[in-house]
């Protein structure tokens, strides 16, 4: 296909996006090139480029469809537990299992740059999280008022990432997360088992 021929694709942008996952499934983001996805879709490298005018805008559009992965995955861990306690650690295996298979788009995710593009990375980042807050905004609701449900859920997360890290990284295998997301689990407040 030659750069001015139109091209005609019902929907490029998607088409361009599933082209990308495995690519940064298997080899990371660095190694997106329009290029190659523009011949791997077979379109021209401008066609591509009308829907991400840069890697930037590839990366962030990759980044949102990741959140919103994620945010599936902890709504279903939360819909499968009982209780607070158990929602706690459904969605601790729940984010783990996503950011431990899905090292490389995590990585992405979480690497965003603000900028243009940038808020709906945000938004959609805010929206896969929104579980996990609900949970502790139930769970921590008749705790005394120095808890705070919004801190907790960060914390809560900022030590699922750190986990993360150090199982992407082989210091933990994935044979010792069990204990350990028993034991960073119990680590918190214990709330109440009301929905």
């Amino acid at each position: 296909m030659t750069p001015d021929r139109p091209y005609h694709h019902g929907n490029l942008r998607q088409a361009v996006l599933e082209q990308a996952t495995p690519v940064v499934r298997d080899r990371g983001a660095s190694e997106l090139s329009l290029r190659e996805l523009a011949a791997a879709v077979g379109v021209s490298h401008a066609a591509v480029r009308r829907h991400f005018p840069d890697r930037r805008q590839l990366h962030d559009a990759l980044a949102v469809e990741g959140f919103a992965l994620l945010g599936t995955r902890l709504r279903d861990a939360v819909d499968a537990a009982p209780d607070y306690r158990a929602r706690i650690r459904s969605l601790a295996r729940a984010y783990l299992d996503f950011v431990t298979s899905e090292a490389n788009l995590a990585e992405l995710m979480f690497a965003h740059k603000h900028g243009e593009g940038g808020e709906a990375v945000s938004t959609a980042a805010e929206a896969a999280f929104a579980p996990m807050l609900l949970v502790f905004e139930q769970g921590l609701a008749d705790e005394p008022p120095g808890t705070s449900p919004q801190r907790t859920a960060l914390i809560f997360l900022a030590t699922l990432q750190g986990l993360a890290g150090l199982v992407n990284c082989g210091m933990i295998t994935a044979d010792q997360l069990g204990g350990l997301i028993v034991e960073a689990v119990a680590q918190f407040p214990q709330g109440r088992d009301g929905r």
